[in-house]
């Protein structure tokens, strides 16, 4: 009896094990269902977004952009061609391309006149449009008045708007300027016909201001003189200052 109930142990054993077997075979299409049905349309989506966002991380891309910026030019307009993009020390250098948007000189001007505290600020583009009229150096009306006045903050007489101590009034009164716009219109087109384009402070010092002349410092035709000069730095740092 023994030796029977031995023999049909291992096919009990089976016997119990094939129902198993069956339950496990249905559980994973019965996961399957379940997944595709319920979570594939939320887990999915998911996954994608994480690996587009590698892939676009992993990508180096560069943007062009505009901005303005000042050069020594007497072209019209200025902008400068930068670069953006990863941190590469290449990519931070930007292009020499400049396209001018107003002419530095005006720019320079303005700021010049600006750190002065000058009232004539607001006329720093006459400044250079009459120079180039009459061909004198662009620089030399608005020093002379640094000199002469303090670029028009130490007048006289009020209400002159003459910053240049120009005499052209009867027996060589001061003259009276509407404002300083019409000064240095007048004033430019003087110096021109009257001095020459190509004269320096100190061909013109003996003239316009013979006490200095004599002076052996020349302080008027050497304070212009650095006043020409600091509008000339203005100019070559306009995109520093």
């Amino acid at each position: 009896m023994s030796n029977t109930v031995q023999k049909l142990q291992p096919y009990i054993r089976n016997t119990n094990s094939k129902p198993q077997k069956k339950w496990k075979f249905f559980l994973i299409p019965l996961f399957l269902g379940i997944y595709m049905i319920f979570l594939s349309p939320i887990v999915e989506p998911s996954i994608e977004n994480i690996l587009f966002s590698v892939v676009r991380n992993s990508k180096s891309e560069k943007f062009n952009f505009l901005t303005p910026v000042y050069a020594t030019s007497n072209l019209g307009y200025s902008y400068s061609l930068s670069v953006i993009g990863e941190e590469n020390p290449l990519d931070m250098v930007s292009s020499k391309t400049k396209y001018y948007i107003k002419d530095p000189r005006v720019l320079a001007m303005s700021e010049f006149l600006g750190d002065y505290n000058s009232p004539m600020q607001p006329y720093a583009e006459v400044f250079v449009v009459e120079s180039d009229i009459y061909g004198l150096d662009w620089r030399l009306v608005a020093s002379i008045s640094g000199v002469e006045s303090a670029f028009g903050n130490l007048i006289p007489h009020t209400g002159y708007n003459n910053g240049w101590g120009w005499r052209g009034g009867p027996a060589g009164a001061y003259s009276v300027f509407e404002n300083f716009g019409d000064g240095i219109e007048h004033v430019t087109q003087r110096l021109a016909l009257g001095y020459g384009i190509s004269l320096t402070p100190f061909d013109i010092e003996s003239t316009y201001c013979p006490p200095c002349a004599r002076n052996p410092a020349h302080p008027w035709a050497n304070g212009v003189t650095r006043y020409m000069n600091e509008l000339e730095y203005y100019l070559n740092n306009l995109e520093n200052i």
